[in-house]
């Protein structure tokens, strides 16, 4: 029987690799991808690295991965390239090892998160993925592998900031279950106290304190930090309500099919559904809910790290699709480890045998529709272009202009063709600077669009200076005027990505 699971588990994610793969040779880069490889390519050190990513909002583990790899090549292809191989790893820890069926591990394998947003799309989120993967195996025997979940933990709280929220609760719930365990379960208890060396145990506890606050201490925005620096605690219906519906955007991923896909979703086109939205993500909370009551681990977990979730999209940063998925990745956690959490019986006969009756059923309707977003994003991911900074660099080398002097707004889109180019620098008219990656400080402020005449006056400046022909990166076209007055041409232009504001015009300005 295990023999046939193995075969069965490298069956898939061979089938996996091959889908991912080929679907990765079809995917443009956009700017959030782009960002980490240049952060990780132009910082000369790990301390200069961590004084970069202050500005980040994330914490460095992935970019750490990413230093060794700047320094084999300067093309971004090969962060690609292991980035899959991260998820490559998952989907097999995951179909070996995860108590679901054959059919659910399936599903799950090709589903919308898995599959695109952390298999396709290279950020820190796959990675994070894996060690909550890690962490599920390990959590039979939790506490004789103490150490080893503390060291899990650990490397889970860098990776993102929505693992480190997922990172504080479980090692809440792992402290609570500890503290209590003699009123949580017997059995619970008398295989704690047969472990005779407690040392590990505190070790564990203390690799994720250590976790925990070594992240937040990177959370830690500089006093001139440019990027998400609200906070909104009033309350506001109308935007509580978009927060709660972030509920079945990530249970229930499935994409609008039209070019501009990514983040938008096909149920939201229902009338019939919007007006059921918020009462439907309830209940499906409500279902958890009773469906977790018997373990107490497992329910502390998927109640603390859903409702903390969602108070961060609300107080903080609303977010997109890759952070609303750690609400799925919460409920699919908790639907592996809930069977191994200890058990109480409730009152009622009915609440007792309610979760073994409904509890694969309701993660088996969950596993399809992320199957179904899943292949929706791949097929609209093959016949569209994700982002044109690749095609433009390509334009650039073919016509050997790749060493010109080249002007980029808005500077986060012009960003990717950097990427692609493997430039060191170009001129970014947000901050008025010099520079590859995008330093999200209060000098490039504000985010909204600079005025075409301020963005053709300061490449002028520049052609002044230089006595050189400038190349001005556009994500939008010129006024006629603008370049009638400067003499511009309009070299090319690609324009229709998925991600809508990663089009682009080329223009040249020649030498004064």
């Amino acid at each position: 029987m295990r023999i046939k699971e193995t075969h069965y588990a490298l069956g898939l994610t061979f089938l996996f690799l091959v889908v991912g793969g080929y679907t990765l040779s079809h995917h443009e880069m956009w700017r959030d991808e782009i960002q980490a490889w240049l952060l990780a390519r132009d910082s000369a050190s790990i301390f200069e690295l961590f004084s970069h990513l202050k500005y980040e909002g994330h914490p460095g583990l992935w970019h750490l991965y990413l230093m060794p790899l700047t320094r084999i090549t300067h093309s971004p292809v090969i962060m690609q390239v292991f980035h899959l191989l991260i998820t490559v790893a998952t989907v097999y820890l995951f179909v070996r090892y995860a108590p679901f069926n054959r059919f659910q591990k399936f599903l799950f394998c090709f589903g919308y998160f898995v599959l695109y947003e952390y298999g396709i799309l290279a950020r820190n989120y796959a990675f994070g993925l894996l060690l909550i993967t890690v962490f599920c195996i390990l959590f039979s025997e939790r506490y004789r592998r103490f150490i080893w979940i503390g060291c899990v933990l650990f490397l889970l709280a860098h990776t993102s900031v929505h693992a480190l929220m997922l990172t504080i609760t479980m090692g809440l719930a792992l402290c609570c279950e500890y503290l209590w365990r003699n009123r949580l379960s017997q059995p619970l208890a008398q295989e704690i106290e047969a472990i005779a060396d407690k040392k590990p145990i505190w070790i564990g506890f203390a690799l994720i304190g250590i976790g925990i606050i070594t992240s937040v201490l990177q959370l830690n925005p500089p006093p001139d930090t440019g990027f998400a620096v609200e906070w909104r605690f009033t309350y506001n219906s109308e935007e509580l309500g978009e927060v709660i519906k972030l509920i079945s955007h990530a249970l229930l991923p499935i994409p609008e099919f039209s070019l501009n896909f990514w983040n938008k979703h096909q149920l939201d086109t229902y009338a019939f559904f919007q007006f059921i939205q918020i009462p439907f993500c309830c209940l499906l909370v409500l279902c958890s809910t009773l469906l977790l009551l018997k373990r107490p681990t497992a329910l502390l977990i998927y109640l603390v790290a859903t409702f903390g979730l969602l108070v961060f999209f609300y107080v903080k940063y609303y977010g997109s699709m890759r952070h609303h998925g750690f609400l799925f990745i919460t409920l699919l956690m908790v639907g592996w480890i809930h069977r191994d959490c200890p058990e109480v019986s409730l009152p009622f006969k009915s609440l007792n045998e309610l979760p073994q009756r409904l509890f694969a059923r309701f993660l088996t309707f969950i596993f399809i529709c992320q199957f179904i977003g899943g292949i929706t994003a791949v097929a609209l991911e093959h016949r569209y272009v994700f982002s044109y900074g690749k095609q433009i660099a390509e334009y650039i080398n073919a016509n050997d202009m790749q060493d010109m002097v080249m002007v980029g707004e808005i500077d986060y889109a012009a960003s990717t063709i950097v990427g692609y180019l493997e430039k060191d620098e170009i001129y970014y008219v947000h901050g008025s600077r010099f520079g590859s990656f995008v330093r999200w400080d209060d000098v490039r402020m504000p985010d909204d669009d600079i005025p075409d005449a301020q963005v053709v006056a300061e490449a002028n400046i520049l052609r002044t200076e230089r006595s050189q022909d400038i190349l001005l990166i556009m994500n939008r076209p010129l006024e006629p005027e603008l370049i009638t007055q400067h003499n511009l041409t309009l070299l090319t232009e690609f324009t229709g990505s998925i991600v809508d504001d990663e089009g682009f015009h080329l223009y040249l300005m020649p030498a004064p």
